[in-house]
């Protein structure tokens, strides 16, 4: 799994972590040992089990965890779909989808898998197969990109997504088609949307316009906005991050860019946190006791710019951009 940088972490409440890379990946346990890969993990891959992953090493677009951590899904550039048992990491089931996915959740009782794909729509895939009765149905369907798709902790069952024409949607679950309310205010593609346990009446969400911003959910109220070109300026300004650098998400030229490549719930610390294309640091933002805002923001310094966060019981593990050669 060496050969390519390592693009997406996911983790669970069990204590797993999922590292992909490229068409394969590893899941490790919480002090990092490998359980179970895609690929070659080494000298100790003969404890390792392995897993059957994408046939030809398609890469893999997304992945998740169910959130009572016993199965895992990806979807990868062939339109494959799979699902596995985390118990054994056996195959559970495996699909082609009409379009390719860009985004996967379960929902909350992990009966079903929730996709969205480049053309707007969202389905629901029950995680069982009977052969053949059981289709993935359309969920909702948006007019752009589906970007991230998430579930809220609130008694109501909401399912949130966000596209490239800057909005959040709640809707509810599993009947969709009723919109509860719409998130407005960012001003570029929306790329990522977090909930948590801790706060279930609200979401965050994070995008390309260089915000991260707290939504009430119920009414779509946007409770506060935080700009990060205000905290983040000294990156570039000290040289820690590069004007126009060739990133694996931004290929543009040299301007000061902010564009949110993920937001993670931390249970533990009653916070969220973000990770943010070129800039080689964590935002960490607590929540206040309202729940209706976001205490002092904190920015952890990390050695590279990031590719993806994911959280661990205390704290959280982040992917790295390869550093060139000096």
């Amino acid at each position: 799994m060496a050969n390519y940088p390592v693009t997406i972490v996911e983790s669970c409440s069990q204590g797993l972590i999922a590292f992909v890379a490229e068409g394969d990946f590893t899941v490790t346990d919480a002090a990092g040992k490998a359980i179970a890969s895609t690929g070659d993990v080494g000298s100790d891959s003969g404890a390792v089990v392995k897993i059957e992953g994408p046939e030809g090493k398609e890469a893999i677009r997304a992945a998740c965890f169910s959130r009572n951590g016993a199965l895992f899904a990806i979807c990868t550039n062939d339109k494959a779909i799979r699902i596995y048992e985390t118990a054994g990491w056996s195959l559970k089931r495996k699909l082609v989808s009409e379009k390719r996915t860009n985004a996967l959740c379960f929902d909350p009782e992990s009966k079903h898998l929730v996709t969205g794909d480049k053309f707007g729509d969202c389905y629901r895939i029950s995680v069982d197969s009977d052969g053949g009765s059981d289709k993935p149905e359309i969920l909702l369907g948006h007019v752009s990109i589906l970007c991230s798709v998430g579930f809220s902790y609130s008694p109501k069952s909401y399912v949130l997504t966000c596209d490239r024409d800057e909005k959040l949607r709640v809707s509810k679950y599993p009947n969709a088609y009723n919109i509860q309310a719409f998130g407005l205010g960012h001003r570029e593609f929306v790329t990522s949307v977090a909930t948590a346990a801790f706060a279930p009446e609200i979401a965050v969400t994070g995008a390309g316009d260089g915000t991260v911003r707290l939504w009430r959910l119920e009414t779509g109220d946007l409770l506060q906005t935080i700009e990060l070109d205000s905290l983040m300026r000294k990156y570039y300004e000290s040289g820690k991050a590069r004007c126009g650098e060739s990133t694996r998400e931004d290929r543009t030229a040299a301007t000061q860019r902010y564009g949110v490549l993920r937001v993670r719930p931390l249970e533990s610390q009653r916070s969220f946190v973000a990770v943010v294309e070129r800039i080689p640091a964590v935002l960490v933002l607590p929540v206040g006791n309202d729940l209706a805002s976001f205490g002092e923001p904190v920015l952890v310094d990390i050695e590279a710019a990031p590719t993806d966060v994911a959280t661990i019981e205390d704290g959280f593990v982040v992917s790295f951009e390869p550093r060139a050669a000096v």
